[in-house]
């Protein structure tokens, strides 16, 4: 599944244009810090749920101890009221992309990193609301043990092909990723498992030209390949839930359908 993450920063956005483009789940800021609520967070819930989409949300932390963790996920429940989005976590980001713990003292080790995670997260968990860790490599190599967490993982690594070697159950592949619906510059995202299978029924694709533009190409390539295979009358037929794993495979080996192969083998070691 392809998934955009939003905040305020990216302004009024078209969600029938976002749905129409491929995309099936928006990922919103709730907010920040001790309760901070992000101005855009009811009006990019609401219109993304209008049009059709998956939803969930996302805390950005300006924690410094498990402790100010433990009141920002307060703050979380407290705005969540009754709202819940299924099986999709809550998702809580400790990272430091404004430099704001550099700048007021934050020791940055792999233990304090895992004990605000572990703190924010016993208090949702204790409620009974799901909750991931959204972090780039860096942080989850270096600044949080994500195996003691035993959570979801939401990877940020801004590359065609991450080399990180931990568990996730999505990539946040690019900061700079253009979709319709969006003004300038959009967090695009892949969803590899499925919070929502109990709620949907699965669409089956008959023509390259009735998928998503981001899945297209892959298609094209695996058709002309004779990977995939198309009936004398030129047609495929193709479960919307295998779609993402053959972009995914795609990516893996640069669009060389040749070497696709190698990369289910990279997949299964």
């Amino acid at each position: 599944m392809l998934a955009i993450d939003v905040s305020k920063h990216n302004g009024q956005i078209d969600w029938e244009k976002v749905k129409a483009a491929g995309c099936d789940v928006a990922i919103v800021r709730m907010g920040y810090g001790l309760g901070h609520v992000d101005p855009w967070y009811h009006r990019h819930i609401v219109g993304a749920e209008q049009a059709g989409l998956h939803t969930g949300i996302y805390w950005y932390s300006y924690a410094l101890t498990p402790e100010q963790a433990a009141v920002e996920a307060v703050h979380v429940i407290r705005l969540l009221g009754t709202r819940r989005f299924g099986k999709f976590p809550v998702w809580f980001d400790l990272e430091d992309a404004d430099g704001y713990k550099q700048r007021n003292g934050y020791h940055f080790t792999r233990a304090n990193g895992t004990a605000i995670a572990q703190a924010f997260m016993r208090r949702l968990k204790n409620v009974g609301i799901p909750v991931g860790l959204y972090a780039n490599k860096d942080w989850l190599t270096n600044y949080v043990d994500a195996d003691a967490l035993d959570c979801d993982i939401w990877l940020a690594h801004y590359t065609t092909q991450t080399d990180y070697q931990g568990k996730y159950v999505m990539w946040q592949y690019t900061e700079h990723g253009k979709l319709a619906g969006v003004d300038g510059k959009v967090d695009l995202n892949y969803v590899y498992q499925n919070y929502w299978e109990d709620d949907v029924q699965m669409k089956v694709y008959k023509h390259t030209t009735e998928m998503p533009e981001w899945a297209r190409d892959t298609f094209v390539r695996l058709v002309k390949a004779d990977v995939v295979k198309v009936d004398e009358n030129g047609e495929i037929e193709v479960q919307e839930c295998s779609v993402q794993p053959m972009v995914y495979l795609d990516r893996l080996c640069h669009g060389h359908v040749e070497l696709l192969s190698e990369a289910v083998k990279q997949l299964s070691q």
